[in-house]
């Protein structure tokens, strides 16, 4: 629904489904223009949340917020606050059903998939339970890929920042 709001158009969002570590991003294939937003979450089911937006999500996303000769602190303060907005409502919404307290770390932006950070997200998920979700609108766009990796114990500290 938030998602919608800033788009003006309805948004679908995927059945859930649960993975074991990094096969939860395995559906589309990996680019090195993809955006990467990260975010420890802290409280009693803390762990990590990433969003994949792939170049043309991240373009469309970009074009109906700030416009398409927007320029690139523009750009990518949308796609983080998009992030936030994102993160916070699913977080929100979990944390809501089982009657705890989460809060979403400030957003990491990250267009190097073969970087350090995507390289730490893929060391974290490894052999972890990931919870995944596509959100996309009847053309098949913005196409986000929302993954939680929960701790492993309620209430573990977050290992590490990515």
């Amino acid at each position: 629904t938030a998602l919608a709001r800033l788009v003006g158009r309805p948004i679908r969002m995927s059945v859930p489904r649960v993975r074991m570590g990094t096969a939860a991003t395995g559906e589309t294939p990996l680019a090195a223009d993809d955006a990467w937003i990260f975010f420890e979450v802290q409280g009693a089911m803390g762990g990590a949340l990433v969003l994949r937006l792939p170049c043309s999500a991240r373009q469309f996303l970009v074009e109906e917020l700030v416009g398409a000769d927007a320029g690139t602190s523009h750009a990518e303060s949308a796609l983080r606050e998009v992030g936030n907005i994102l993160a916070s409502h699913a977080l929100s919404a979990v944390a809501d059903l089982v009657g705890v307290r989460v809060l979403p770390s400030l957003p990491s932006l990250v267009f190097d998939a073969t970087g350090p950070a995507l390289a730490a997200w893929r060391s974290r998920a490894a052999g972890r339970v990931c919870i995944e979700t596509h959100l996309v609108d009847d053309a098949g766009l913005p196409h986000v890929e929302l993954v939680w990796i929960p701790s492993e114990v309620p209430g573990e500290a977050a290992r590490g920042p990515f």
